[in-house]
């Protein structure tokens, strides 16, 4: 009788440890899927707007990148010990590297297959290779936070720091530092033009009600777009170029020439847009809303309930 009893308990102590799997995402489906930080959650959409499947994160995930493969995602969060990946068609996570808490952005770095790691407690880009050895730690100005980049840099702004980064794509060195703008938030690497565009929350009593706009060339402020109030993310598409300012709950959209071509009310205190099934997809944080955007009349053309405080939007579509 007593090894039963003990063998109950054994079954049960197994059973608590084992790490949660996810409904797995086919590799041909289509979708948007929201990181909801009010339930951590994710909801995946397919392109009528209908939730296909759901994870009920075990984490305090605040961050989800998804890798050029277009099945492993990338998890984090400031307060968890470690980033972790997993696997949309398993469900599973595929591995983890340990960075102790801080972690605040994540990127892949598709020249070498790297990773950079933005660290808010060390006030650090950390650098990974694929194997989740640390090879290299660039200070920053204090916190450090959004991050884009290519061939030639990465790109860093701190959000206390008021200063943008350039990083040596290569040595990880920092080449050259700039001013920006405190509390800046939301970033567009544009290539065409070489520039980069800076949105944010302002500071104090006065929030950002602009786009600051950097070359990449002269490293110097080429113009500000208006955009009130407090722009915090962005996306160009044929159409044009896009800011959504969660201060006044607007959507902008701009033409190539940077003059306002259209603008309308979308959301409430909307945090983040992406293009998906030929719309505009913007995740509404305080109405746990996704609202999907015609791109050329900004009209909204349909809702998505989902989950609490939707922060993040990632998308994968098959291009034919």
């Amino acid at each position: 009788m007593k090894k039963v009893h003990l063998l109950f308990i054994l079954l049960i102590f197994l059973t608590g440890c084992q790490e949660k799997n996810f409904e797995p995402v086919k590799e041909d489906q289509d979708f948007a899927a929201t990181l909801n930080v009010r339930d951590f959650s994710i909801h995946f959409l397919d392109q009528n707007g209908n939730r296909f499947a759901r994870w009920e994160l075990d984490k305090t995930y605040t961050g989800a990148k998804l890798l050029p493969d277009g099945d492993t995602l990338l998890l984090f969060g400031p307060e968890l010990e470690a980033v972790d990946f997993y696997s949309l068609k398993t469900g599973k996570r595929q591995h983890s590297f340990k960075t102790g808490k801080g972690i605040v952005n994540g990127i892949y770095l598709e020249h070498n297959s790297d990773f950079a790691f933005a660290d808010k407690e060390r006030n650090e880009v950390r650098f990974f290779d694929q194997d989740g050895k640390e090879i290299k730690r660039v200070k920053t100005k204090p916190y450090p936070l959004e991050m884009e980049a290519d061939g030639r840099h990465i790109y860093v702004a701190s959000f206390k720091g008021k200063t943008l980064a350039f990083i040596n794509a290569d040595d990880y060195s920092i080449e050259k530092e700039i001013p920006i703008p405190a509390s800046s938030t939301g970033m567009l690497l544009r290539h065409k033009d070489d520039e980069l565009w800076i949105g944010g929350h302002g500071e104090g009593t006065k929030p950002q009600s602009s786009i600051a706009v950097y070359s990449l060339k002269t490293h110097e402020l080429k113009e500000k777009i208006p955009a009130p109030l407090m722009p915090v993310d962005f996306h160009e598409n044929q159409y044009g170029l896009y800011a959504l300012s969660h201060g006044t709950n607007r959507l902008y959209r701009f033409d190539f020439n940077k003059k306002l071509s259209g603008q309308t009310e979308v959301g409430v205190n909307p945090f983040a847009i992406d293009f998906f099934a030929g719309k505009l997809v913007i995740a509404g944080f305080d109405s746990d809303e996704v609202y999907w955007v015609d791109p050329e009349t900004l009209e909204i053309e349909g809702k998505t309930k989902v989950g609490k405080g939707p922060f993040i939007i990632f998308t994968r579509e098959k291009v034919e």
